[in-house]
Formats: structure tokens, sequence, C-alpha cells
């Protein structure tokens, strides 16, 4: 199960999915991202509420397919509300990903970055346009 990281360049409006190298801890997580910023001109992407809900109703109204999508919440220590950490898309009980709010992606069925990829690009360009 790879972990990947999902960068944007703003300038051309494109996504680019980066698959971890297996020796990143999560110590120098935030170091290769900085450095693949650099070297690739692209930032980090993070997910807003928004995008996470457009991208679910997209996995859900598919006719192909059967997806689920199903949001997981946690508290942080020092707060009182609960908040929408990653999105779980599944297909038939069969996990295919995990989208993180941060942009991380566990990928359980490589197949499927490229139908989410396809998802996120027209959902960006929906939002875009509002």
């Amino acid at each position: 199960m790879p972990l990947c990281q999902l960068f944007i360049n703003r300038e051309q409006n494109q996504f680019m999915v980066v698959q971890m190298p297996d020796e990143i801890t999560p110590d120098k997580y935030q170091v290769w991202i900085t450095q693949e910023e650099n070297e690739q001109h692209v930032q980090a992407f993070e997910f807003s509420q928004q995008l996470l809900d457009r991208i679910a109703l997209k996995y859900v109204s598919d006719e192909e397919k059967q997806y689920e999508a199903k949001y997981v919440l946690m508290k942080a220590p020092d707060e009182e509300q609960l908040f929408v950490s990653s999105l779980e898309i599944s297909e038939q009980d069969d996990e295919k990903l995990d989208v993180v709010r941060n942009g991380l992606m566990i990928v359980f069925d490589k197949q499927e970055l490229e139908h989410f990829t396809s998802f996120l690009q027209e959902v960006w360009d929906e939002v875009r346009m509002q």
C-alpha cells in the first residue's frame, strides 16, 4: 500500500501525484514535501471541505460502479469539536484509497488513482469557474 502526496502546479492548474519513497518517515515528511515543492515547482495540495464533498458526491453518483464514500472524523486533544480528517473511497467493501485533508493519500488500489485524479480535476475546474 503506497503512500502518495498530491501536489498542484497552480500556474497550469494541474495535479501531480507523487509516490512517497519508503524511507520517508513521519519525522522526515515535511522536509520531503518542501524538497518536492522546490524541485518540481509545485505546492502540496490541501483539500477544502467543499472539494472533498464534491469528490465524494462524484464517487457515489458514478453509475458504472457502486462506490461508497465515508468521512473519517477526528478530535484534536486540545479541541472540543470533531473535524473531517479524511475521505475513504471503497467499492463493494473493498477500500480503494484514503484521501487525507493535507493531500496525503493511502492507496490500496493503484488503478483507482487515475479515476480519482480525473474526478479531482473535474471538480477543481468546476470550483474555479464559479
